[in-house]
């Protein structure tokens, strides 16, 4: 399966303008059969464009990415702004199928504070898991890659990728490397994190580092510092063999079960 990592800037509350620079990204490296982008990448952390972007907006761009994803044959996910069934704010990831059926989503369960996502928005309080082109797939979110244990529960459910879509500053970036690959190397699983490139108009910095880790943490492709997209073909056969010939997930430690 090829892969494909969108690292984009974003200009904040202007889901029209991130939309076409995505659109534009996507179609500059065909041949995919999933591409990731970032976090919140129609609006950015532009709180006060959150309201009416989830009801007035998120819909229609919902709509183009589901005939984009069937027109290129490809699976696309990233979080968007986007309302609950209680119509609370959420930070949403959805992932669109080439074959036009309803997309899946998961919520963000763990809030950010720093970036008042606990002020605006409500967590979420399920996981989710699709099979694309034979390998499980788990997303996820930004803050989420601070909590292994999350991880781990995917794994043991069968989760063979994890698909991480992040907003992470600056300052942090490093932390940012080392968590992505740890997630990877602790799970025997595929990771694809696609983070924000470039400042916000508030004065944040986001830090890129796109990548794709491998199984055992090292990484396969690496953005860097750019506005790229990068690529890598998963082998779909390699986590179960992995997994069968090096035991992590079944070991017991202590009497407890991982």
């Amino acid at each position: 399966m090829l892969v494909a990592v969108v690292q984009m800037k974003i200009t904040d509350g202007s889901p029209a303008t991130n939309f076409d620079h995505a659109h534009t990204l996507i179609n500059s490296s065909p041949g995919a059969n999933l591409y990731l982008l970032p976090e919140l990448w129609t609006t950015g952390y532009a709180h006060s464009s959150w309201q009416d972007t989830a009801v007035n907006v998120t819909p229609k761009i919902y709509a183009d990415l589901q005939e984009f994803s069937k027109s290129i044959n490809a699976w696309i996910g990233g979080s968007m702004i986007s309302v609950n069934d209680e119509e609370q704010l959420v930070n949403r990831f959805w992932l669109f199928s080439p074959t036009g059926e309803p997309p899946i989503h998961y919520d963000k369960a763990h809030l950010f504070a720093p970036m008042l996502e606990d002020k605006y928005l409500a967590s979420g309080t399920r996981r989710v898991q699709v099979t694309l082109g034979g390998i499980k797939a788990s997303p996820s979110i930004c803050f989420d890659l601070r909590f292994p244990e999350m991880y781990r529960k995917a794994a043991l459910e069968g989760a063979e990728l994890f698909l991480v879509s992040s907003e992470w500053p600056q300052p942090r970036c490093e932390t940012l490397r080392l968590l992505a690959r740890a997630r990877a190397a602790e799970n025997q699983a595929y990771l694809l994190l696609s983070n924000r490139l470039g400042p916000a108009k508030d004065g944040t910095t986001f830090c890129g580092e796109s990548m794709i880790v491998g199984p055992d943490g090292s990484i396969i492709s690496d953005a860097k510092d750019q506005e790229v997209v990068i690529t890598a073909d998963l082998d779909p056969l390699h986590i179960p063999e992995l997994r069968s010939k090096f035991q992590v997930l079944t070991l017991t430690v202590n009497g407890v079960d991982s």
